[in-house]
């Protein structure tokens, strides 16, 4: 499924119902002045589609009933991509929003530009959070608010990250382990491979210069399981060791058939037509994956397996930035909202509404019911202890088209994996120079 929305999974529980349950959270909340009179702010968002929406304006109705003097207007676009560029236009005509969802990368554009604030007064703050609010987010979480700058620039809001999709049927009945590391997870995949049977392990889309895919962010997991990283002293670090070793796993796999590549969620088609064994998703993919088994088997579902450096995993999903242009008098109010938004009965509220993760532990007691008939979901949740997003820095998704070329290189043009990847490492620090 597309790795830059979520799917909407319903779950029959109340809004109300979640809130109450909240109140016996064991997490402090710290006071909130009151207003010295109505504030309206404007959020400008991509949740438009299944139940993101009428999730998002439930949200906002509760927090309007419970914060009688603001106002949230919620502005919502269609896509992502539309969102991105409302948001540049609304900046250069200085009609920017109050606040906005924004992955990573635009964040750091716009922090370079001066069209967003750091929210680090705002977090440690009067009307902040407390420490042990702060050490409940999950550390991937946590971390991912940051800039290179070492300030905080955003607040965390709709989360995923990749999941091990598998027929669970296929495997017992060929007697293989659920894998938990990458080499048992190719030797799985070699298992089941046969051209008379048309059977392979995995199939992936490696994405293109036009922009990564769930392949490419598979290639950055597994790179951060040999122990890389895609920046490395604020340069792009394409053609490291790691980077080699998990390229060249993907080319093995390639070579012995167990991996294919396709376009438009062959991974996902190809485990639902009992062609593949595996499915590398994000937790979102759930829904469309039952879907396209059709009952014909039963479906698992586990962390992705660990490399000699143990986990590496995407984070997916946005957070949310406040603009400077705002009032002084909105920004207070949007950070109201902001911290609200990121409270367990909140984030559980939308974590079982929607199918996204709940962005603090302090949410899972809420959620103990929802696990219990979703346990992949707790899964996907558990692994936000390590998963990370893509580096925050401007031009990495023009960047991450590089790497993908470079899965495609080594594989599909048979060049050597150190050509591909001095390639792509260029290519990427002419994409992320340019973009700054």
């Amino acid at each position: 499924m597309p790795t830059k929305k979520a799917t909407a999974l319903v779950m029959a529980s109340t809004l109300v119902g979640v809130l109450a349950a909240g109140c016996g959270s064991t997490t402090a909340t710290a006071p909130t002045p009151k207003a010295s009179g109505p504030v309206t702010i404007t959020f400008m968002e991509a949740m438009s589609s299944g139940t993101l929406k009428p999730a998002l304006q439930a949200l906002v109705s509760q927090f309007e009933k419970s914060h009688k003097n603001i106002t949230v207007d919620l502005e919502v676009e269609p896509s992502y991509s539309v969102l991105e560029t409302k948001i540049e236009a609304s900046v250069t005509a200085d009609q920017a929003p109050t606040i906005a969802q924004a992955y990573e990368d635009w964040a750091a554009g716009y922090a370079n530009s001066g069209a967003i604030v750091p929210l680090d007064s705002y977090v440690n703050g009067p009307n902040g959070i407390t420490a042990q609010q702060k050490s409940q987010i999950w550390s991937g979480v946590w971390k991912d608010q940051f800039l290179p700058d070492g300030k905080i620039w955003m607040w965390p809001f709709n989360k995923s990250d990749f999941v091990m999709y598998y027929n669970q049927t296929w495997l017992n009945k060929q007697n293989l382990p659920v894998p938990t590391t990458w080499s048992q997870f190719a030797t799985d995949a070699q298992a089941v491979t046969s051209s008379s049977a048309n059977t392979w392990g995995v199939s992936i889309d490696p994405g293109s210069t036009s922009g990564a895919s769930n392949g490419t962010y598979l290639y950055v997991s597994l790179i951060r399981a040999y122990g890389g990283h895609l920046m490395k002293n604020g340069k792009p670090n394409f053609d490291s060791t790691a980077a080699q070793e998990a390229l060249n796993y993907i080319v093995h796999m390639y070579q012995n058939g167990s991996m294919k590549f396709g376009t438009n969620y062959p991974g996902q088609t190809a485990l639902g037509a009992q062609h593949g064994l595996f499915d590398l998703s994000t937790i979102a993919s759930y829904y469309y994956n039952e879907e396209a088994i059709g009952g014909k088997f039963t479906m698992g579902v586990a962390a992705f397996p660990k490399g000699p450096a143990g986990e590496g995993n995407v984070m997916q999903g946005t957070n949310i930035v406040m603009f400077s242009s705002a009032s002084t008098a909105q920004k207070n109010a949007a950070w109201t909202f902001m911290k609200w938004l990121s409270e367990p009965a909140q984030t559980a509220y939308w974590a079982t509404h929607t199918g996204y993760l709940p962005v603090t532990k302090a949410a899972l007691p809420l959620m103990t019911s929802y696990y219990n008939s979703h346990p992949y979901q707790k899964i996907a949740a558990e692994s936000l202890a390590y998963a990370r997003p893509t580096p925050p820095v401007a031009g990495m998704d023009q960047a991450l088209g590089a790497l993908a070329n470079a899965i495609q290189a080594a594989t599909i043009g048979h060049q050597s994996v150190a050509t591909a990847l001095a390639t792509a490492e260029s290519q990427a620090t002419s994409d992320v120079n340019s973009a700054q």
